[in-house]
């Protein structure tokens, strides 16, 4: 009877590509959190479309809570978080409000919010706008969803439905809406994870003896801002404008530069000298492979 030799080594070696892969999607993976209150059902119908929307995104899982059920470990946890409230005589409701008066603090992740209530101005977008505004004092990078529209696209502050006269609940556009909100908000938690614009592993120490990257002033800005750094030591330095989808707008710096202190200013035009519109920018320094960025806002 022929014998067989039978080695391990192969087996090791898809073991080991299997945990690799499993280490590297793992990394890759974003959470969203969404975090709503609702009495009648239609709010936490609004809340699943956002779920359902960040699910759609690759890399990407939504963590559904209600306001009074959400714990510290949940926001530390979070990519991204989304809030949601009904409205009630043009504002927020009651508990989304105590919700957000305690202290967290939601450090550079990605930000949304959407709102139901009835009739056509029935305050839904100042409940939205108040929503975004808490995010952005709370360090947040707020998006709102993208639509296509063939020709063109364009955006709005966040998700809403009419769910009272002379609307009757949450409609399949309305979902739509909460949809596309999720999965924006999904891709760009996503994309500051592991895209261009993801913050580097570096010795921070270093870091901050090679140079210092200063919030512009002023910010927010009308029609330019200035943006200082400073430098301990010759460098190759690139300092550039991002928009809020990551897409490079303008390049400021891109030479080496001897130890000092610098201030470059940005007029508010794009590379092919168009004046850029209202949103939420990034400038980005890249010093000899080390990368900071910080976001700022411009107003029109």
């Amino acid at each position: 009877m022929k014998r067989f030799k039978f080695s391990f080594h192969p087996i090791l070696i898809i073991i080991s590509v299997l945990i690799l892969n499993s280490l590297v999607f793992a990394q890759s993976t974003v959470n969203v959190l969404i975090v709503y209150y609702s009495l009648t059902g239609n709010t936490e119908k609004m809340a699943n479309g956002v779920k359902e929307g960040v699910n759609e995104v690759q890399g990407a899982s939504a963590t559904l809570k209600k306001v009074d059920e959400v714990t510290n470990d949940d926001m530390v946890a979070a990519d991204g978080i989304v809030l949601g409230s009904p409205t009630y005589y043009g504002t927020i409701a009651g508990p989304m409000k105590d919700f957000i008066d305690t202290p967290w603090y939601a450090g550079d992740k990605v930000g949304g919010a959407f709102s139901t209530g009835a009739l056509p101005t029935g305050g839904k977008e100042h409940v939205i706008t108040s929503l975004l505004a808490v995010l952005l004092m709370k360090g947040a990078i707020v998006v709102g969803p993208v639509f296509d529209f063939g020709t063109f696209k364009s955006g709005s502050l966040g998700a809403s439905a009419m769910t009272g006269p002379p609307g009757n609940g949450v409609g399949n556009t309305e979902l739509r809406e909460a949809r596309t909100l999720g999965a924006r908000v999904a891709t760009i938690a996503l994309h500051f994870k592991t895209g261009n614009m993801e913050k580097r592993t570096v010795n921070k120490q270093q870091q901050t003896q090679d140079y210092n990257l200063l919030q512009n002033s002023p910010n927010p800005f009308n029609p330019e801002t200035e943006i200082s750094y400073k430098l301990s030591k010759r460098a190759m330095v690139v300092l550039k404008i991002y928009n809020d989808l990551g897409e490079e707008v303008q390049t400021l710096v891109s030479k080496e530069q001897p130890a000092g202190n610098y201030k470059v200013k940005w007029d508010g035009r794009d590379k092919h000298y168009q004046r850029v519109a209202t949103g939420i920018y990034f400038y980005q320094i890249n010093v000899e492979g080390t990368v900071q960025t910080k976001k700022m806002i411009m107003l029109k």
